[in-house]
């Protein structure tokens, strides 16, 4: 989504947006609206898998616990504590969950995020995306499609985590010639 051409931009609920950001937006015509509390009339929203490895999961907890106050149903697949586990694991069972169509989105959350990006993306129909900033998670999902979203809980704190997630899951793939890239990515 073009911020300009909407004339907003979706914010997770508590960011902090400064006077100078919301002067800055407003001179391109642009406002802010926080993401709702997940209690409206709107259709059900989509289930979204969530997997950390021991690095991730601090942050995959909180997230979770975002993502269900805000109406979105969370798919659990683990880890569940901080004892030394492999990435690849929850990498393959968040980006089987999407595969398979149980979940609509992913978001596995290790270390960094490049790894569990590395072994999300060998699952047919999966494109996961390295959540390195609110402008790559908002191209990853407008342009490229991503499904599932790679986070570092070692480079990110809560905030930014949910902001970047609030982006992904409401960001809509805009089509066009980039379905047409898309298209292209799934028949290599």
């Amino acid at each position: 989504m073009d911020a300009r051409a909407a004339g907003t931009l979706i914010v997770a609920p508590g960011a902090t947006v400064t006077p100078l950001a919301r002067d800055a937006a407003a001179s391109y015509g642009v406002t802010f609206v926080e993401a709702g509390n997940g209690e409206s009339d709107s259709p059900r929203k989509p289930v979204v898998a969530l997997g950390a490895d021991h690095g991730g999961v601090v942050l995959k907890d909180g997230l979770k616990a975002y993502l269900e106050r805000e109406g979105w149903p969370a798919l659990d697949l683990g880890t569940h504590g901080e004892e030394p586990v492999d990435y690849p694991d929850f990498a393959h069972k968040v980006a089987g969950a999407v595969a398979r169509g149980e979940a609509t989105f992913g978001i596995v959350v290790d270390g960094v995020g490049v790894g569990s990006c590395m072994a999300a993306n060998r699952h047919a129909g999966v494109r996961a995306a390295l959540g390195a900033g609110i402008l790559e998670v908002t191209n990853a999902r407008e342009h490229n499609d991503a499904n599932v979203l790679c986070l570092g809980g070692r480079t990110m704190g809560d905030l930014q985590a949910r902001a970047m997630v609030t982006v992904f899951l409401m960001t809509e793939h805009a089509g066009g010639r980039h379905a047409r890239r898309v298209r292209k990515i799934e028949t290599a």
